[in-house]
């Protein structure tokens, strides 16, 4: 198995539904396929084995994937299941707001004991890996590439976090893969397998973040919930149309914890969906600091989704005098929520309530 799994060409789930058709492992190797000892010995060098399906602690054992699983190339410590599990996907070019969300969820998730699973994609992938480790907790790493293949490169320094923190870093593809095209909605169904929720925090039309979604519905045990966006936001369409078609609703971690039949200690509110008041903007993760202006909540209020508006149409859409919105944008840059650019303004994160908004 050791050669039949680092035997180039074709996917893994081509040879694995292969073995589960009744193949046997001698009959797939091919000429090129490598020595076993030397795959072992390459495996040994990154602090990497491979965990086959009869190994103590596979975890795809209650939840296998379609197609199927017939290992898993593991660094770190052994993926805990779906059981211990909960995914945070979505996009690699999700607003600064949404990947702030996904922290906070991943953060939240961890210190309630969850591991957060993800694909160690740049944007929402790579904060919910980060936010988990934020918390304390453990986090798994679904790669769509060989192990010892820095991809993203940008987050080469967070897989050794990870793994430095207990965690785990998968792929089925063997050592020196290169991250294909193909190798990814492959990869995607892993991360539903792994997981006993599937949240999406950010999903454009047609985004690959939906294809984990998909798959862990199709799974009937399967739970996905989605952080949902205003119509207007073109990250949050597909977001929009899994809760149409009857994906859960997140406002904030209660929401998932409720869902998988655990109890917050100390709830963490997600970003809404519109927020139509000032007074409804809530905290994502208790971090950054209280608002004191209702002007400035009103602006925010209206930047929640992440998309950039620019001064005329932020003055029409909450009501402000040009002094008034001059004086609120200057407050919520100090406070680190917003950035203003050419294009217009942006927000960067959600405030912490204050004692009595708590209240």
């Amino acid at each position: 198995m050791l050669a039949l799994a680092a035997t180039p060409g074709a996917l893994p789930a081509v040879t694995a539904e292969r073995l589960a058709g009744g193949a046997a492992p001698a009959e797939l190797l091919r000429p090129d396929s490598p020595d076993p000892g030397a795959v072992a010995t390459r495996l040994a060098a990154i602090g990497a084995d491979l965990l086959l399906p009869d190994d103590p602690g596979w975890p795809l054992a209650a939840t296998p994937p379609d197609p199927p699983c017939a290992w898993l190339f593991v660094a770190g410590q052994i993926p805990p299941g779906p059981a211990a599990s909960v995914a945070v996907v979505g996009g690699r070019r999700a607003s600064p707001l949404r990947r702030a969300a996904a922290r906070a969820l991943g953060a939240g998730l961890a210190a309630a004991g969850w591991s957060v699973v993800s694909g160690g994609a740049v944007g929402v992938d790579a904060a919910a890996h980060g936010g988990a480790l934020d918390g304390g907790g453990r986090t798994v790493v679904v790669l769509g590439c060989g192990l010892d293949v820095a991809y993203p490169r940008a987050n080469a320094g967070l897989f050794a976090r990870v793994l430095a923190a207990g965690g785990t870093v998968v792929s089925e593809h063997p050592l020196g893969v290169p991250p294909r095209p193909a190798n990814f909605l492959p990869r995607n169904r892993l991360i539903a397998a792994l997981a006993a929720a599937v949240v999406v925090v950010e999903a454009a039309e047609d985004s690959g973040s939906l294809s984990t979604a998909k798959a862990a519905g199709g799974r009937g045990s399967g739970r996905v919930l989605v952080v949902p966006g205003a119509p207007w936001d073109a990250g949050a369409a597909g977001c929009n149309a899994l809760i149409r078609d009857g994906a859960t609703l997140v406002r904030g971690l209660a929401d998932i914890l409720e869902d998988l039949g655990a109890a917050a200690a100390a709830p963490t509110p997600g970003p809404p969906a519109v927020a139509a008041e000032p007074a409804e903007v809530p905290s994502v993760g208790g971090h950054g600091p209280a608002l004191a202006g209702v002007p400035a909540r009103k602006v925010l209020a209206v930047l929640v989704d992440g998309g950039v508006l620019g001064a005329p149409r932020l003055a029409a859409m909450t009501g402000l005098e040009p002094a008034a919105l001059a004086a609120a944008l200057l407050e919520l840059e100090l406070a680190g929520l917003v950035r203003r650019t050419a294009a217009g303004v942006q927000a960067l994160a959600l405030p912490r309530s204050s004692p009595r908004e708590g209240a």
